[in-house]
């Protein structure tokens, strides 16, 4: 395992919820009742088909949670995988349960130059975006920042919760005013339109599309 770690961390105040506790809760209260309920983006039946779409021999999760997507996703144990994380308590949490001895991790900030020389085929990059602190210029520096990070054809894919020109439901509406308040969520204006004109900015090509109030993008040919 190799491990580095930053110590100026815009993105602390978000990443500071997860703890063992948090973790033990997250994939009943996150990826079954609230994406299924408020954000109308279930797991099972559209985030994970996703994830496991573009996985290839070497792959790059940043924010991997629990490590629900990485486990599930029937990655072949040829495949080298590395999680990164602000979070240490996610990151042990997600290679625990992965269970491969070979996964490395890097504790890091994604609005940061990224301390990794590696080349990644994939890069996953699953509700990440919707966590950092705005404006939407600063989340936005992740697509710039993850760049460096592709080898020739690869792929950075994710999943983020919109927050402008949406329509939330009441719990979405709920969770929303609450993990906003409290610097969970940072994303009451972020918007489809914005997040694909900065992937445009530094892809050549991109895919974007919306499933209830969950934008979904894949993003390949960086731009010099």
């Amino acid at each position: 395992m190799t491990q580095t770690t930053q110590t100026t961390a815009p993105g602390a105040a978000g990443a500071a919820l997860y703890n063992p506790l948090t973790l033990s809760l997250y994939d009943i209260w996150v990826l079954v009742l609230s994406n299924s309920f408020a954000w109308s983006c279930p797991t099972k039946s559209v985030q994970l088909p996703f994830f496991k779409q573009f996985i290839g021999k070497s792959h790059l999760d940043i924010g991997p949670g629990t490590g629900y997507y990485l486990t599930n996703a029937n990655i072949p144990k040829s495949a080298q995988v590395t999680l990164l994380d602000l979070n240490l308590h996610s990151l042990g949490f997600a290679k625990q349960r992965l269970g491969r001895s070979d996964t490395q991790t890097v504790q890091a900030d994604v609005t940061q130059p990224i301390p990794v020389t590696q080349l990644y085929d994939s890069i996953s990059i699953f509700f990440v975006l919707h966590c950092l602190p705005g404006p939407s210029e600063r989340k936005t520096q992740v697509f710039k920042n993850l760049k460096p990070l592709l080898s020739e054809d690869g792929v950075i894919y994710g999943t983020t919760i919109l927050g402008k020109n949406i329509g939330h439901n009441w719990f979405g509406r709920f969770l929303m005013n609450l993990y906003n308040r409290n610097g969970v969520f940072n994303n009451w204006d972020d918007g489809e339109q914005d997040l694909r004109e900065a992937l445009c900015k530094n892809y050549e090509k991109v895919e974007t599309r919306v499933v209830g109030r969950v934008m979904m993008f894949a993003a390949s040919q960086p731009k010099l």
